[in-house]
């Protein structure tokens, strides 16, 4: 993956299709959003391995690369369609991996402390799965990450007023974390 020029705001989506409803209510939100340059990475078109212990993987792996662009943004937006409530299979992979911050790459891990992180999620449900959402906010706390909450659609419905307001959470979060860096 060759790596854009930083932005404030890196989304990562994690849906097996590039035109799902994830897709749509990311699109809708990063519409609303009013705070500059945005990096999309779509997780189904990279190279990302499995976790394994021995912390070898391919010279094409993609990894480290997001972890940097995660490191240089202001907020990270991470975005997964529910299924069998939880996360897409994409990004369970990429959440697996986390783990090589933990350990072989601690100093990009330690990086990430301070980050904004925001959740899209879709599902078929009114409400997503009680189980959906620890997971990101768990590893936010994990990386001293500060959590600022979920928007969840159901299928391909977007209420747009909804997507503006989260929006403009991400932005208050750009802008917040421009202020502390004198950006």
């Amino acid at each position: 993956m060759q790596s854009p020029p930083p932005a404030p705001v890196l989304v990562i989506e994690g849906s097996a299709r590039d035109d799902g409803n994830t897709a749509a209510l990311t699109a809708s939100v990063l519409w609303h959003l009013k705070c500059g340059a945005v990096t999309r990475i779509d997780l189904s078109r990279l190279t990302i391995a499995p976790y394994n212990y021995a912390g070898r993987y391919e010279e094409d792996d993609d990894f480290l690369s997001i972890a940097a662009l995660m490191r240089d943004a202001r907020a990270i937006v991470l975005a997964s369609p529910v299924y069998w409530y939880s996360m897409s299979g994409p990004m369970k992979v990429f959440f697996d991996r986390l783990t090589d911050l933990t350990d072989t790459h601690k100093a990009a891990g330690k990086a990430l402390a301070g980050k904004r992180v925001f959740v899209i999620a879709t599902g078929n449900s009114a409400e997503p799965p009680a189980a959906f959402e620890p997971p990101f906010a768990d590893t936010a706390r994990y990386f001293n990450m500060d959590y600022g909450g979920m928007l969840y659609g159901r299928g391909r419905e977007v209420i747009e007023q909804e997507a503006a307001a989260f929006a403009a959470r991400i932005g208050d979060a750009v802008s917040a974390a421009a202020l502390s860096h004198g950006r």
